[in-house]
């Protein structure tokens, strides 16, 4: 028989999960802020609903990847998640939108429904990703070498099972507690982030000594311990920005703050981008 699920929030992270589930099963997408004709859509196996009682009626398993975008106070806004758990009742829902640490674990207990989270690895960058290195394809999931499933055990083991028959057996699937799982995204963007940081930075020192960036790079990286991503330093597009890694380094900031422990480091590593960026051409 089958199984049909939902992927709630249909941006650049829901297209690929939905693509991806679409490789066994009935995708029902729900998103009312996009409109207009949606290529996906061709997918005889993804439908698109514009009631939420459809899919709550269709789906036995509900994927979340809302945007969590920035705060006035620089942290994780939840609430697009908070007003999709309101309705949502399939039995079971993964989020994979990045949310600070704890957030599931007090979704859980307000709502009472089986929540789990498994951090996303789709890249926006649009640049060239060697994806059989190791590193997760931007765009296909079926790509990834790994997945990271935070709850209950009760739960995190039923939704791997969603994912298991698309993956196959080469794919490491881990199991561990909600906050953990959050957790791991946020330190896997910031040292992202920190490294860009970093090379920028050498970019200036380079730059004072009248050394060429590019080849001082290359000689850096014959030491393996290094790693190429996300090491080159743009003339015309400096430090970090986008929808993910600014965010995000704010977020886990802020969420650190809030639990008692102020990582300057990181709050640097902001600062300090704040003028790289402010670098760049107006667009």
């Amino acid at each position: 028989m089958q199984k049909h699920v939902a992927v709630i929030g249909f941006g650049y992270v829901g297209k690929a999960v939905a693509n991806f589930l679409a490789n066994k099963y009935m995708v029902h997408i729900y998103d009312p802020f996009i409109t207009g004709d949606i290529p996906e859509l061709k997918n005889p196996k993804i439908k698109r609903e514009t009631e939420k009682d459809a899919i709550n009626s269709a789906c036995e398993f509900a994927v979340i990847s809302v945007p969590t975008p920035q705060g006035q106070d620089g942290s994780a806004d939840l609430s697009y998640i908070e007003e999709v758990l309101s309705w949502l009742s399939a039995p079971l829902i993964m989020i994979k939108s990045t949310v600070p640490p704890g957030t599931v674990k007090k979704l859980k207990e307000k709502t009472g429904k089986r929540i789990v989270f498994s951090p996303e690895y789709i890249g926006e960058g649009n640049y060239f990703i060697p994806f059989w290195k190791g590193y997760p394809d931007p765009t296909d999931m079926r790509k990834h070498e790994f997945m990271i499933v935070g709850g209950d055990r009760k739960d995190t083991s039923p939704a791997l099972e969603y994912f298991k028959l698309i993956y196959g057996a080469e794919v490491k699937f881990v199991q561990t507690d909600s906050t953990t799982a959050e957790l791991c995204k946020y330190m896997e963007n910031s040292f992202l982030a920190t490294k860009v940081t970093f090379c920028n930075e050498f970019f200036e020192i380079a730059n004072a000594f009248g050394v060429d960036y590019d080849e001082l790079r290359e000689m850096w990286l014959l030491d393996g311990r290094i790693g190429r991503s996300h090491t080159a330093v743009f003339k015309d597009k400096r430090g970090f920005s986008g929808k993910c890694l600014p965010k995000d380094v704010s977020g886990i900031v802020k969420a650190s703050e809030k639990a008692g422990f102020s990582p300057e480091f990181l709050k640097s590593a902001l600062k300090v981008n704040e003028e790289f960026v402010k670098k760049n051409p107006k667009q």
